[in-house]
């Protein structure tokens, strides 16, 4: 299983002293594999702050509102789920399927359609607030385009009880690079994918998550 250190940090501004991870596991159809990295750290009284970048000039962006489905524009994304008491880790420390999840996943303008739930279906959205507090943002340049948000310390208390993550916690974790699009279709991953189908919603392939000082 990967892991990914996650540092605690002051601001958004310091993201750059954490460690990148790089998105770099083909899977499933790929007619591009954009070179996409990222890092997240983690804001005290915040919650958890991730940035990710790729070198895909021109990105697909049709949809303009939250809650759009930005898989089938180009989008990057980030899943995260935490100790679940309810699901319990595997024997090899890894988490269930059925567990408890938050995804996030956002395109060039900056939508983002981000939901919690067990599984791939019946998932709920985040409420407006917690949408609010995200406070998606994204921005294209010569090099290519990128994305930041939050996933906001009232998000992590509702869903998870977690009020503050501190030295040592554990979660787990994974990030994508992905459109749906026929004409640009690709799936791409930080920690490698097990599934004939595509399909991203499979905690059991996480990375393990540790908050370092």
């Amino acid at each position: 299983m990967k892991t990914y250190q996650t540092m605690i940090i002051d601001s958004p501004e310091l993201i750059e002293l954490c460690p990148v991870f790089h998105v770099d596991n083909a899977h499933w159809t790929c007619k591009r594999k954009p070179s996409t990295q990222g890092r997240v750290g983690y804001i005290p009284e915040k919650g958890l702050f991730v940035s990710m970048s790729c070198d895909e000039k021109d990105p697909l962006r049709t949809v303009t509102e939250n809650m759009g489905r930005v898989c089938e524009d180009s989008a990057l994304e980030a899943f995260f789920a935490f100790p679940d008491y309810d699901a319990p880790l595997d024997s090899e420390g890894c988490p269930s399927n059925d567990s408890l999840y938050l995804n996030f996943e956002i395109n060039a303008n900056g939508a983002l359609y981000a939901k919690s739930g067990r599984g791939r279906k019946d998932r709920a959205p985040l409420t407006e607030g917690e949408m609010e507090a995200a406070e998606p943002a994204a921005w294209i340049d010569t090099d290519g385009w990128g994305a930041e948000f939050f996933v906001p310390i009232a998000l992590l208390r509702r869903v998870a009880g977690i009020d503050k993550l501190k030295n040592n916690d554990v979660f787990f974790c994974n990030f994508y690079k992905i459109s749906e699009n026929p004409e640009i279709e690709h799936y791409l991953s930080f920690s490698a994918i097990h599934s004939e189908k595509p399909n991203f919603h499979l905690p059991r392939f996480f990375a393990r998550a540790q908050i370092v000082i």
